[in-house]
């Protein structure tokens, strides 16, 4: 049924191996709030690899990637020195950096073009990824960066943490937020740097931050985010990578985009505790029991007012919601347990 060549299997493996390490590190994106710099900074890949060509005129891939890291590191200097000293808002200065990188990037493709030296380098093929060209040596790269990632995760895994979700204490026992802040920053760009072959810079966003939406879907303990990220990261990409094998000209990017996207939906539409489903049922369920148990509510906050007899009291009673005592009406343990149940109140509190 499934035919692995010996090359498929290399890409398959390659792509998972990505696919983990960028949807582990696309969490911390994600809680941090986020999202948009991975989009960003893989947009601003593009011109770094157009500039090493144009002026090592070589078409080592090595090269071209260093092009498009240092690129990267620029977007990202120019994005925290908006941010810092001008009145322009973070999204807005995201917005600006990606559409003007990535438009500089596809001038210098667009000149390259014209001198025929685009088709021979294969930059195009950034854009939107080929990982089928993916070597065995080119495996070997990405295990050993995605390694060293895991590595710096684990390292600064209490400060990353404490950073991510209360960062007036981080900054207040002393840790430096400059280099948390530049840790995290040189781990998004290595990992958008060896990814853009594969998946290409339109469409790497995707994977460093889908995973981490599914992933939040599910859980709320931040270590069960980060590693089940890493799987879906990795299991889209493989089943992405599988499919477009099966498709003449398909490149592998944009259906391991359109797999992550399949799964977003799907887990936001099935999961436990947050899913649309299981939202729709609950708030159908609420407003049965308010439909229900409106009249023991309103005596509940108008207790007066509207005790002016029993009949329409009566379930209540025969439920043991409320008691008769001397021709008063009150509502027992019973029925404040019921009450404060509807209205989301712990009633262990009072």
């Amino acid at each position: 049924m499934f035919d692995f060549s010996y090359t498929l299997t290399v890409v398959i493996l390659g792509t998972m191996i990505l696919g983990g390490i960028a949807g582990m590190l696309g969490t911390l994106l994600v809680l941090r709030q986020q999202a948009l710099v991975g989009d960003a900074l893989s947009h601003a890949t593009l011109p770094g690899v157009a500039l090493a060509f144009m002026f090592m005129n070589v078409r080592s891939l090595e090269v071209l990637l260093v092009g498009a890291f240092f690129s990267a590191v620029i977007a990202m200097i120019l994005l925290d020195v908006i941010k810092n000293f001008s009145r322009i808002k973070f999204d807005a200065a995201m917005a600006l950096i990606l559409s003007a990188f990535f438009g500089f990037g596809q001038v210098l493709l667009s000149h390259l073009q014209k001198t025929g030296a685009s088709a021979q380098a294969g930059l195009s093929r950034f854009i939107f990824g080929q990982a089928a060209t993916l070597l065995v040596r080119d495996v070997y790269v990405i295990a050993g960066v995605a390694a060293f990632i895991f590595v710096l995760l684990l390292l600064f895994w209490k400060e990353l943490k404490l950073y991510i979700f209360d960062e007036a204490f981080f900054n207040s026992i002393g840790y430096s937020r400059r280099f948390i802040n530049g840790l995290m920053t040189f781990m998004v760009v290595v990992i958008i740097t060896i990814g853009i072959r594969m998946v290409g810079v339109i469409l790497m966003s995707a994977l460093i931050i889908a995973p981490a939406v599914v992933a939040r879907q599910f859980s709320n303990r931040f270590v069960f985010n980060v590693f089940l990220a890493g799987i879906v990261g990795a299991t889209s990409a493989a089943i992405g990578t599988y499919l477009s094998s099966t498709a003449a000209n398909v490149p592998t990017g944009p259906v391991i985009a359109v797999v992550l996207g399949m799964m977003v939906i799907i887990s936001v539409m099935v999961s436990p505790h947050t899913s649309i489903i299981v939202r729709m049922i609950k708030n159908r369920n609420y407003v049965i029991k308010i439909k229900k148990y409106r009249k023991l509510i309103h005596f509940y906050e108008n207790p007066q007012k509207l005790a002016n007899g029993t009949d329409n009291y009566q379930y209540f009673l025969d439920h043991n919601y409320m008691e008769k005592e001397r021709n008063t009406l009150k509502i027992t343990q019973k029925g404040l347990k019921k009450i404060h149940s509807i209205k989301g109140v712990n009633y262990d509190e009072y």
